[in-house]
Formats: C-alpha cells, sequence, structure tokens
C-alpha cells in the first residue's frame, strides 16, 4: 500500500504530504485547488511521462513510501534489479521508497530505495503495485482493443496466454529470419559476378596475417645491409677482435682483482660481477659474428618483396581496408557465395521449421480462445451483477468473442474451413465488449450505448469483478462520480467500501455519499501567498470529516440540517 506521498514544487503545491492509510481514502476540495495534479504526481512516480512546464522554482520532487507483503511480485521485481530493501521483521513487509526529479532544463532523474532507474524500470514497478483510473481510462474502455487485454484478467490458468506469447515470438522470429533469407537471396543473386570478382581478386593476392609487417622489417633491413654489417664489424672489434678490446680489458681487470682479493676478501665479488659482465661480452660478440655472417644482399629478393607489398596496397587502397580487414572480407565473401549456391537448402530448412512453429501457434491460439470463451461467462455474471449493485438495473453487459477473419493469406493466416483466421499478438480472437443499457434495447458497442456517467460506472463494475484476481494492490479512481448523484452515488460509494476491504483505494470525488464512506478523508485547498496561489492538503479529523460532507450537501455553506444528514451518511 501508499504509505506516503510527498510532494515538492509542482504547479500550486508548493509543498505537500499526505499519509495514506488501508481502506478507503477519499480527496475533496475546491474546484481547481490541486485535487487532480495530485493523482498526476503520484503517476510520475510511476513512470508516467513528464511535463516540464508543471515545474515551480528549479526542481519537482515527488517521493512516495510504499509496503508490501515480502511475498509479493514486488519483492521479486526488487530481486531481479538488484534494489535494496528494508523488511520490517515485526511487520513482515518491505518498504520501498520510490523518488523523481524533475528539472526545468528538462532533465529527470528515478530512483527506488536511492539506487538511480530508468525510467522504464520506474514503470515496469508502478504497474505492479497501483492502478490509476482517470477520466482518461473510461474513454479507452471504448477503445474496442483494451477489451481483450481486460478478458484475459479473468482467465484462471494464465499460462495459456505465456504459452501463446512464447510461441508468437518464436515464430514471429523465425518468419523474420525466412523474409530476410529471401531478401538476402535477391540481393546476392544480383551480385553474384561482383562476389566472384572480388573474392578471386582478393585470392590471387592472397593476404596473410602479420605478412606487411615481417616483409616492411626484411625489406628495411636488406636495403641497408651495408651500413649494417659496417656497424657490426666496428662493434665486434670493440668488443673483442681489435687490440685493445672490452672483453680484454674486462678479462685484465679479473686477474688484477684476484690478485688483491687476498688483501681484502670484499673484492672477490666485485671480481666476480667483473668476471660475468666478461662472459656476457664474449657471447654478444659471437652472436654479432654469426648475425653478420648471415647478412645478405639479394637484389631479387628486394624487387619480390618490393612487387608483395605493392599487391597488397593496390588491394588495400581499393578497398580502402587493412591486410586483416581484407583477410576477413574474403572469408565474408565465401559465406555469401557458398550461401547463393546453397539457398534452396537453406530455405527448406527453415521453411520447415515455420511450418511446425506455426502449427503449434495455431495449437496454443486454439487453447487460448477456448479459456476465453469459458472467461467470457464468467465476466458477464459478474459485471452485470455489479451493474445492477452500482444502479445500471436494466443494464446487460455482453463480451461479444469471435474469430479475427481476414480475405488476404500470408504467414499470419491458417484456414479453417472457408475462413482465413488471422493470428495476431493477442491469438486469433477479436473481442468487444457490448451493452443495452434500456429494457427491449439491442446489444450496442460501449462507444455507441453508453453515456459519461455510465462509462464511469462500467468501469468500476468492471473492476470490482477483477479484484479477486487483480494483484495490483493500490486502485485510484479520478471522479469515478462523473455524471451520478443521489442514490446512485451511495451505491458506487458502497461498492467502493467493498472494493477497500481487498485494495487500498484513494479517490477524489464531489459527491458526500461517497464522501462519507472514507477511512480517511484529505481536503484540498488553494489561498494566496503573496504574489502566487498556492494549494493546501489537509487531513480530517473526525468531526472535520462530517463537516466536509455537510458542505458537501448543502452547496458550502453548512446546515444544521445538512450536519444531521452528514452524520447519517458516515453512520450507515
Amino acid at each position: 500500500m501508499l504509505k506516503k506521498l510527498y510532494i515538492k514544487n509542482y504547479l500550486i503545491i508548493k509543498e505537500a504530504e499526505l499519509e495514506f492509510t488501508a481502506g478507503l481514502n477519499i480527496l475533496t476540495g475546491e474546484t481547481g485547488a490541486g485535487k487532480t495534479i495530485i493523482l498526476d504526481a503520484l503517476g510520475l512516480i510511476l513512470g508516467e511521462r513528464a511535463d516540464y512546464s508543471v515545474i515551480k522554482n528549479d526542481k519537482l520532487v515527488i517521493e512516495g513510501h510504499f509496503e508490501f507483503n515480502k511475498n509479493s511480485s514486488v519483492s521479486r521485481f526488487l530481486s531481479q534489479h538488484e534494489l535494496e530493501t528494508e523488511v520490517t521483521e515485526q511487520k513482515k513487509v518491505l518498504t520501498v521508497i520510490a523518488r523523481r526529479e524533475l528539472t526545468q532544463r528538462g532533465t529527470t532523474r528515478a530512483f527506488i530505495n536511492d539506487t538511480p532507474v530508468s525510467i522504464n524500470d520506474l514503470k515496469e514497478f508502478g504497474d505492479l503495485i497501483i492502478d490509476i483510473h482517470s477520466q482518461n481510462e473510461h474513454q479507452s474502455l471504448l477503445k474496442k482493443e483494451t477489451h481483450i487485454d481486460i478478458l484475459d484478467k479473468f482467465i484462471k490458468d494464465d499460462k495459456r496466454a505465456v504459452s501463446f506469447k512464447k510461441s508468437y515470438e518464436i515464430y514471429k522470429n523465425i518468419v523474420f529470419e525466412l523474409e530476410e533469407l529471401i531478401n538476402k537471396k535477391e540481393s546476392l543473386l544480383e551480385k553474384k559476378n561482383f562476389i566472384q570478382f572480388q573474392l578471386k581478386e582478393i585470392n590471387d593476392v592472397n593476404p596473410q596475417p602479420n605478412e606487411e609487417e615481417e616483409l616492411e622489417n626484411e625489406l628495411t633491413k636488406m636495403e641497408n645491409v651495408e651500413e649494417i654489417s659496417t656497424g657490426l664489424n666496428s662493434c665486434i672489434k670493440l668488443l673483442y677482435e681489435s687490440d685493445v678490446n672490452a672483453a680484454g680489458e674486462l678479462r685484465a681487470s679479473v686477474k688484477e682483482l684476484k690478485k688483491i682479493s687476498k688483501y681484502d676478501s670484499g673484492l672477490e665479488k666485485i671480481a666476480k660481477i667483473l668476471e660475468s659482465a666478461y662472459v656476457s661480452v664474449k657471447e654478444a660478440a659471437e652472436e654479432l659474428r654469426d648475425y653478420a655472417n648471415d647478412l645478405n644482399f639479394d637484389p631479387l629478393r628486394i624487387e619480390q618483396i618490393r612487387d608483395r607489398l605493392g599487391a597488397l596496397s593496390f588491394l588495400k587502397k581499393k578497398y580502402r581496408l587493412t591486410v586483416s580487414e581484407l583477410i576477413n572480407k574474403s572469408f565474408d565473401l565465401a559465406k555469401e557465395l557458398d550461401f547463393t549456391e546453397n539457398f534452396d537448402f537453406e530455405t527448406e530448412k527453415i521453411q520447415k521449421n515455420a511450418e511446425e512453429s506455426k502449427a503449434k501457434l495455431i495449437e496454443t491460439a486454439r487453447i487460448l480462445s477456448a479459456e476465453r470463451k469459458t472467461a467470457v461467462k464468467e465476466i458477464e455474471k459478474k459485471v452485470n451483477a455489479y451493474l445492477k449493485e452500482v444502479g445500471l438495473e436494466s443494464a446487460q453487459f455482453k463480451a461479444g468473442i469471435r474469430n479475427y477473419e481476414k480475405e488476404e493469406t500470408g504467414y499470419f493466416i491458417y484456414k479453417s474451413g472457408t475462413k482465413n483466421i488471422y493470428i495476431s499478438g493477442d491469438g486469433t480472437d477479436d473481442v468487444e465488449f457490448l451493452i443495452v443499457t434500456n429494457k427491449g434495447g439491442e446489444y450496442a458497442p460501449l462507444r455507441k450505448a453508453a453515456s459519461g456517467g455510465e462509462i464511469s460506472r462500467i468501469m468500476l463494475a468492471i473492476k470490482a469483478s477483477l479484484s479477486e484476481k487483480d494483484n495490483v494492490p493500490v486502485l485510484v479512481f479520478d471522479e469515478i462520480d462523473a455524471g451520478i448523484s443521489g442514490r446512485i452515488a451511495g451505491k458506487v460509494g458502497k461498492l467502493l467500501k467493498e472494493l477497500s476491504s481487498t485494495h487500498q483505494i484513494i479517490s477524489i470525488t464531489h459527491l458526500p455519499q461517497i464522501a462519507a464512506m472514507s477511512n480517511n478523508h484529505f481536503y484540498v485547498s488553494k489561498k494566496d501567498a503573496g504574489k502566487e496561489t498556492v494549494a493546501e492538503i489537509k487531513k480530517l479529523s473526525e468531526e472535520e470529516k462530517i463537516n466536509e460532507v455537510a458542505r458537501l450537501l448543502s452547496s458550502e455553506k453548512v446546515t444544521a440540517s445538512s450536519l444531521k444528514t452528514a452524520k447519517e451518511l458516515i453512520s450507515d
């Protein structure tokens, strides 16, 4: 449940903190005082799109404090996203804090338990915990495409829907692979001759890994063999062969040190160091002599290297690639050429896979459709019962379901008798909610048959029907009382109260019959504060609640009669 909501710098709300309770939380107050702003702010910490024009001063901050059962879907979400949380042992609940910050510069940051998260993560979290029903959502009920999702919530075994989604994604990916293969074949066949030419051109040169660097080193050595030889001979003489050389001088030094070491044993250590140096110099001189003997000036080899480097350079410039990239290109070209020559085999293999996947998809779609047809009976029974509770005694709700047919053929069409059945991401069913509001009338789509006030009550009836199956703990209603009054308002209030036994309810209302049902009541007003107007949000005591219900009954002016009626409404 939502324990606390903190709002700062949101339009006329300078700073506010609301503490909610379990059960039915009601917001009433002046028109334009900021009641809807509170729900909009709540939407922001659930990942809704931000409107930066609402920011007052430099930064807008919204923070929600929540508590959940530690075995809930929220617990799994936190674990999957590695978000730290506090578990209160006494209450066995998770404490979660979600925060959103927006600046006038157009930046936004989101946090869950002080860990930065993406807006998508915030929205995923929000979808698990709160269901907001606004006037806009009432209108979304008029859209046929939303009806199949509502119906699916009545399916007892949601594994059917999960299984279908999985099969659909597998088949869709295979179809994509097949179409890509066919398109690629057409493209490759058009340039097959060009592929063969490029492959032959590269393979005729046959570049090798590290070849260019090795050839350049060898060429540099051969072109400078005379200078290298002169330097080597000078070095060998200085180290070992001249009358005065390094090896000879080191050997003489060792000999002298050994003579005098009998007077100071510490000189023996130095003598050994020089003796080791003598051996190293002698070995180096011998290796240099061998290196000099192997030097070879070969004009023919120089010409071969230059020709080879020229061929590599030509390919590099033509293809604008390095030698290693040319080698990789030859492999890729060979694969493309092999593909064009073995296309029919590859296509046949994927087509067979597609046929098997489609057969499985059709089967899972049929099972899902059967589950929906069973769920239709349940949703119709429950919604019609709740429609009577909210004052639509003559209304009859019906969930129409039939196969989605198309005239054309294609990957996502299959034949059933004489019909071409279309498979979408939702299955093969075309679902639309129908209603008749008056006795003797005919069923018609909601968008044609229901008025604004009726749509609000139909939405409430559907939500009440779903309450046992809906795992979302918090339900928010923005003016669920639109277009109703009197006796009907009392019925809507009682249904909200009934829902609040299994869900935390937060609702804005203008009707005393609904406000009287509250477990927790907030009054929202506005006042002038210097040069600006600001909102004030007050949690009402029991006496203040009675006065507010009386105000709603008597249109602002509280009378003794309205106070008496308010007490009666609250005590019922």
